[in-house]
């Protein structure tokens, strides 16, 4: 990251707010690089199949799925900038984990809305250089808008012997189905609950923050104060965080499965290899090098499998309705250790009355 941007992150500690929307932008904008032209025909295209897949959902989803309002074809840094304030919820959590019960408290938690912003910009400028749209990150945002799909991305994504359009079919129809499943009432406040109780134990560990007011302002001093840290990521200590962490990943994992299924059953017959195409997908994933995050990250591509296989498994036992009763709310949702376990999750659920 450039001198530049560690500069702005202390010229800006006095913002006001819990976020500092304006280092975000900056941080983003950087990691997301220059803007890229979109080729005129990807809009007419990408529309058609957003329709297609809507009226598809439309027919099978077990919940409203509501249509997106546009359709828009985009390049990353676009991608970036249309999309930074909606991961809002998911981040602000984490600013009160910043300053702790120690002497200095109250003076690193000014460093919070910076540190915040910092996170949300590399969070989303990150995202940007290779998700395809935003169901590829698995975090549901909390402000919807029209839905945007990153076109060199989506062309990078290439599978031997299936014609583009099928691929650009599987990202449209997995975007469909992941704002579908997203937008249900009640999963911004189970989501932000749950990001809650992580950082309420996902403590920044004072003793390494205090590290980045050596040297004032200094760039190059608080890059080191950094990298001495173990990185951003190694700002949060404690294994009591690991347990929330796991519960909130496993709920963004319910999502991200449930989204699957959807996607598939939705284009059974006209994606013939979106099973194929998802593992090209998961693959390419894998390959990723792994971004440093303050608290919350794109959804692992093991989660999300264990969340496509907990969702069939729903309605393999309990038949075509289950997933709308699944669906209906918070309570029934697995935990990390039911998602890799459904005959527990389904003695809790059958406790408490299956209806």
């Amino acid at each position: 990251m450039s001198d530049d941007l560690f500069s702005k992150l202390f010229e800006l500690f006095d913002q006001p707010g819990p976020i500092n929307w304006k280092l975000a932008a900056e941080v983003a904008r950087h990691l997301a690089g220059e803007r890229q032209p979109v080729e005129p025909w990807a809009a007419e295209e990408f529309r058609e199949l957003a329709r297609l897949a809507e009226y598809r959902m439309e027919q099978i989803a077990p919940f409203r799925a509501f249509p997106a309002s546009d359709v828009l074809p985009v390049d990353p840094r676009t991608w970036a900038e249309k999309n930074l304030e909606s991961y809002g919820q998911l981040v602000e959590p984490f600013g009160d984990s910043i300053g702790g019960d120690s002497p200095a408290g109250p003076l690193l938690a000014q460093m919070g809305p910076a540190i915040v912003g910092l996170q949300a910009g590399s969070l989303v400028g990150a995202l940007a250089t290779w998700v395809t749209a935003s169901f590829d990150a698995g975090l549901p945002q909390d402000r919807i808008g029209p839905m945007s799909l990153v076109v060199s991305n989506i062309e990078s994504l290439t599978v031997p012997d299936i014609d583009r359009r099928e691929v650009h079919l599987w990202v449209v129809g997995n975007e469909v189905a992941f704002r579908a499943t997203s937008q249900q009432p009640w999963i911004q406040d189970h989501l932000s609950e749950l990001a809650n109780n992580y950082a309420e134990v996902a403590k920044i560990d004072p003793t390494k923050l205090s590290g980045l007011m050596i040297g004032g302002t200094d760039p190059a001093d608080i890059e080191r104060a950094i990298e001495e840290a173990g990185g951003i990521e190694g700002l949060i200590g404690g294994e009591e965080a690991e347990a929330p962490r796991a519960e909130l990943e496993a709920f963004l994992g319910a999502i991200t499965g449930c989204s699957r299924l959807l996607a598939r059953r939705a284009l059974a017959d006209i994606a013939p290899n979106f099973d194929r195409i998802s593992e090209a997908r998961d693959n390419s994933r894998l390959e990723l090098a792994e971004q440093p995050t303050i608290g919350v990250g794109p959804v692992p591509v093991e989660v999300t499998q264990l969340g496509d296989a907990f969702n069939q498994e729903v309605e393999k036992r309990y038949g075509e309705d289950s997933l709308r009763t699944l669906w209906s709310d918070p309570s029934r949702m697995p935990t990390a250790a039911e998602l890799r376990d459904p005959t527990a999750w389904a003695a809790r659920v059958l406790l408490d009355g299956w209806s």
